[in-house]
């Protein structure tokens, strides 16, 4: 048995029905977790819980049967998006042949493969990487979206 992550400290979060939206601020990504992450992040950040324990107290939460390979991959879900405290006691990644047969016995449940852990991470793009042209500075710009470089002399199109 694994031993228990924790989740990394200053992380913003936000609970929205049975989603969590987490603002990683040291990367300046947001981080939609499914119910299934958002509850085992909840138990993390809790505390106190076995892995055991926490299988169960995801079935009693969720309203399923009780899944090892739930938790485990949600675990994995959060090491990858960097949600965890590695400097603690890393955890180690679940393989591509485990992950496989893990989300094959989920699958074999049926309902429950709606439940499947998954993070989806939206990343902000600065202003001047969204320019269609990088501009030397002082050079008049030739498209709109060159004066959000804030490169060009405003003598072009910004003018």
């Amino acid at each position: 048995m694994r031993s228990i992550p924790r989740v990394r400290p200053g992380l913003l979060r936000h609970s929205m029905d049975d989603q969590i939206l987490v603002y990683d601020p040291r990367e300046d990504k947001v981080h939609l977790l499914n119910p299934t992450t958002a509850c085992v992040l909840d138990l993390l950040q809790e505390g106190g819980w076995s892995e055991d324990r926490m299988r169960d107290e995801v079935a009693r939460r969720m309203n399923i049967e009780p899944s090892a390979e739930l938790v485990s991959l949600s675990f994995d879900e959060l090491r990858k998006a960097d949600l965890l405290d590695t400097s603690v006691e890393p955890i180690a990644p679940v393989s591509d042949l485990a992950r496989r047969e893990m989300l094959r016995k989920v699958g074999l449940a049926g309902a429950a493969a709606l439940l499947i852990p998954v993070i989806t991470t939206l990343t902000a793009t600065p202003a001047s990487a969204v320019c269609t042209g990088l501009l030397t500075s002082g050079q008049a710009c030739t498209a709109g979206a060159q004066c959000c470089s804030g490169t060009c002399n405003r003598t072009g199109l910004c003018a």
